[in-house]
């Protein structure tokens, strides 16, 4: 008859490590947003930036759900395909995304999807669905991975030259700044000396570190956010390429590649050993109670 109290408290022990580690598997959908005034005209702000459809391109493993929102005033089609190519809708197609409404599609397998709206062709997206890895990845123009060691997300991405620019953090935590260590190598993985280049990370929309002249002497670099986090929310970090070369020379004379923007989006907290470890033992203490109550006889 005691055993009642003993098996509420097991349960609660394991909705306790559930919760815990939930956010480290629940990393299997993106949203992209569509720009307000995207579908204005072909002058619109995002054309420029190439970000009509927010974060473009975006990296995903495969299996994701990604979700298209609709932010603007006026109704969009989102098409696979290119305009060039004259395909529209071979992969997936929304033919009517009203304002306010959403649009999924699950990206089983690896490889680039190019998508456009067929009402405003000047909106061009990608998805990138590369190799399963760990729970955050990065996203740029030519490709990215990610992968996690005790406790660390590793991520990488590379330019257009060759230039790959590898980050590492344990991730946002609620109530501590953001800590992240940054290297370039070059396409023959040697350190690139005098890398100018900036840094911005957002968490909820908001701005947690924003560096215009990163400059690293040796190839590794390290950045801190200013503030503590107000929660463990994803965060989106994003590396322009500015150049090599000393600060104190006109930036005019740097050489390599200029304005490359490299993404990392939906950086999440990894799997924890203090949740592993709950966990277990949340898993150990209801097979010892499920083997007790079998030989308890029922009233």
């Amino acid at each position: 008859m005691k055993s009642k109290p003993f098996g509420a408290l097991f349960g609660l022990l394991a909705l306790v490590a559930i919760l815990g580690v939930a956010p480290a598997f629940g990393q299997t959908a993106n949203e992209i947003d569509i720009a307000a005034g995207a579908g204005g005209s072909a002058q619109a702000a995002c054309v420029s930036t190439n970000n009509c459809f927010s974060p473009n391109p975006l990296t995903v493993a495969p299996g994701t759900t990604v979700t298209w929102k609709n932010t603007d005033k006026t109704m969009h089609v989102i098409c696979s395909g290119k305009v060039t190519d004259d395909e529209c809708g071979k992969v997936f197609e929304d033919d009517s995304l009203k304002p306010g409404q959403t649009f999924q599609f699950t990206f089983a397998n690896a490889g680039t999807f190019d998508y456009f709206c067929s009402v405003h062709p000047w909106m061009t997206g990608q998805v990138i669905v590369g190799a399963a890895g760990g729970s955050s990845t990065g996203s740029n123009s030519t490709g990215t991975s990610g992968s996690t060691m005790n406790g660390t997300t590793i991520l990488t991405a590379k330019a257009s030259d060759g230039t790959t620019v590898t980050i590492n953090t344990s991730g946002p935590i609620s109530g501590q700044p953001l800590s992240l260590s940054i290297s370039f190598t070059d396409a023959s993985g040697n350190k690139i000396h005098h890398q100018n280049y900036a840094i911005t990370a957002t968490q909820d929309g908001n701005t947690i570190l924003s560096n215009l002249a990163g400059h690293t002497h040796t190839g590794d670099d390290t950045q801190t956010s200013t503030a503590n986090l107000s929660s463990a929310d994803p965060v989106d970090i994003q590396v322009t390429l500015n150049g090599i070369g000393l600060p104190t020379v006109d930036p005019s004379a740097w050489t390599g590649v200029k304005g490359e923007v490299l993404s990392f989006t939906h950086i999440v907290p990894e799997f924890g050993p203090v949740a592993s470890i709950v966990l277990a033992i949340a898993v150990m203490s209801m097979v010892v109670f499920v083997a007790k109550t079998r030989g308890i006889p029922k009233f």
